[in-house]
């Protein structure tokens, strides 16, 4: 077992933002600690300043011709009793002419300095100090402790309240994400039916939101998988329970006609033979790299080849076969794009009755050459439009049974398209019939740019 301490999203959460928190206001403590005795001693400095200021215009106005008589003197000493201040002036010659205290040359810690003016000349110099030689007042220290004090409760409120919305955005935060991580653990564990609530901001029910949209698309394909396995154990069970019946009766002699027997086993492995062959053409249209060759082909040329090997077929069915080609070129594989054709002439086969009509088009469109193979059949519902590419799936089933097939042409004819770098699209209506349109990207001089 590690000792490492391992945190939960919630926890790790939690811990980040408590840090920051505490943090923050730690720095905003230090920082103003720093600072508030420097603004406290620069308002002292400040006041030493104005009263220098006045002390100097006072001793002005009281001088005569730069000289100051003992009653005056006695004036500027009365001022600095009141303000509890040490001074001293000394006139323009240097000459001490006050000192308070009384002895002389006074050195004061903290001063202020501030010229005698009159009439615009400089008559003396004052120097003023705090009287009991400090800075601060009791006043001002007084102050000073109580913003200190205040200092560290703001300090202590603020570290609390940043912890309570710390743990509140954490808490919020990983709650939509444990939701999710439940979500995706009961999907994980087969529960496709689970959906995630699409809570908290716009990034986190994005990823709610993709998530359930990817339980959808796994419910379906697994849906369409069950589907799938069923109807292919059909198509098998089929022909090989025909197979084992003749089979049996042919070992228990009842057939007579074994000739007939014998074709009709025949039969049934054609058909099976025919099942195998659709699901490895499937196979290989859905691997990486079908194309073996890519060389320039003419589609219409392909599709005529094809129409002309059907049209007995259509004759036989009563249904009228046309076709429009206009000559254009692809790149791609000639034998794959026989098979794109021949599985869309079947399908519009084997879909419509007789006395319809089957046409088939190429022609130019821009960048794109396009086929269309248009039928007047029995058509697609339009909830099942949708679905027409999806392997094994066919609509009305109970009737597609009698028609054959294992219901994966379509499917081959998406993949093939693909491979060739192009799209199929279909446009269909009950009872009336439909369309398939293939788009393949133009080569050579037909391009149009």
């Amino acid at each position: 077992m590690s000792g490492r301490l391992h945190w939960g999203l919630r926890g790790r959460l939690v811990l980040a933002f408590i840090l920051v928190a505490l943090l923050g206001t730690l720095l905003a403590t230090v920082y103003t600690s720093l600072t508030l005795d420097a603004h406290v001693s620069a308002a002292a400095r400040a006041r030493l300043s104005r009263a220098a200021t006045h002390f100097g215009d006072v001793a002005a106005v009281l001088s005569t011709d730069g000289a100051w008589a003992p009653e005056d003197v006695a004036t500027l000493h009365h001022l600095t009793q009141i303000d509890s201040l040490a001074a001293r002036l000394v006139d323009a010659s240097g000459q001490i002419v006050f000192t308070q205290p009384a002895s002389a040359a006074v050195e004061l810690g903290a001063s202020a300095y501030a010229p005698v003016v009159v009439d615009g000349r400089e008559i003396g110099r004052v120097t003023v100090s705090p009287g009991d030689g400090r800075l601060l007042t009791a006043e001002e220290l007084q102050l000073r402790s109580d913003l200190s004090r205040i200092q560290v409760v703001a300090g202590v409120a603020s570290a609390a309240i940043a912890l309570v919305v710390a743990l509140y955005l954490a808490l919020t935060l990983s709650r939509p994400l444990r939701s999710i991580r439940s979500g995706a653990e009961a999907m994980s564990a087969g529960d496709l039916a689970t959906l995630v609530p699409e809570a908290g901001d716009d990034e986190i029910r994005s990823v709610a939101r993709a998530l359930n949209r990817l339980a959808e698309t796994l419910q379906l394909e697994e849906g369409l998988r069950k589907e799938s396995v069923a109807d292919l154990a059909h198509e098998l069970r089929t022909p090989v329970m025909g197979l084992l019946g003749r089979i049996e009766a042919a070992q228990d002699s009842v057939f007579e006609d074994e000739a007939a027997n014998l074709a009709a086993m025949h039969a049934e492995a054609l058909r099976l033979t025919r099942l195998l062959d659709d699901l490895s053409a499937l196979a290989d249209a859905e691997r990486p790299g079908l194309l073996l060759t890519s060389e320039p082909v003419d589609l219409a040329a392909v599709v005529a080849d094809q129409v002309a090997a059907f049209a007995d077929r259509f004759v036989d069915k009563g249904i009228e076969l046309s076709s429009d080609l206009a000559s254009t070129t692809v790149s791609g594989d000639r034998r794959r794009l026989e098979q794109i054709v021949v599985n869309l002439l079947s399908n519009a086969l084997k879909y419509t009755e007789a006395g319809g009509r089957v046409d088939v088009t190429v022609r130019q469109a821009g960048d794109e050459v396009v086929l269309d193979v248009a039928d007047t059949g029995i058509g697609i519902a339009a909830d099942d439009v949708p679905r027409v590419f999806t392997r094994f799936w066919r609509g009305e089933k109970s009737r597609s049974r009698a028609t054959g097939g294992a219901g994966i042409g379509l499917s081959i004819v998406q993949a093939l398209v693909g491979a060739h770098g192009g799209r199929i699209t279909v446009e269909s209506e009950a009872g009336v019939g439909s369309v398939f349109r293939v788009f393949l990207p133009a080569v050579g001089p037909q391009r149009l740019h």
